[in-house]
């Protein structure tokens, strides 16, 4: 990888300074798979989010971006239990995502304090 390119030059300042915090939250087996999975959240500044994704694209050949609201998809989904309860029932997200998400909000006053 080349740091000095973008976007690692920005990720890489990120942590640096403190806008990308990065936190692993366990390692879980796929028993259908057995592929293990770290489970990561990353936490990053509004200022650097904006930066990063500002040219992001809807669809591409992995898939689609999970949007809420079907009337008037939103940009970015907010972090909240109910938002979260609606992403698991959905049944969009791999079981080790709704886990990772769900350890994410059991720990969110440390993942969002610093």
């Amino acid at each position: 990888m080349d740091y000095a390119a973008e976007p690692f030059r920005t990720l890489d300042a990120g942590l640096a300074s403190g806008k990308i915090r990065a936190y692993c939250l366990g390692v879980a087996l796929d028993a259908l798979t057995l592929w293990a999975e770290i489970l990561t959240v990353v936490v990053l500044d509004a200022d650097i989010y904006d930066r990063l994704f500002a040219d992001m694209v809807k669809v591409n050949a992995e898939g689609s971006v999970v949007q809420i609201g079907t009337a008037r998809p939103t940009p970015s989904i907010p972090f909240t239990e109910h938002v979260l309860d609606e992403l698991a029932a959905g049944g969009r997200l791999a079981p080790e995502a709704a886990g990772c998400l769900s350890l994410a909000w059991q720990h969110r006053r440390q993942i969002l304090s610093a």
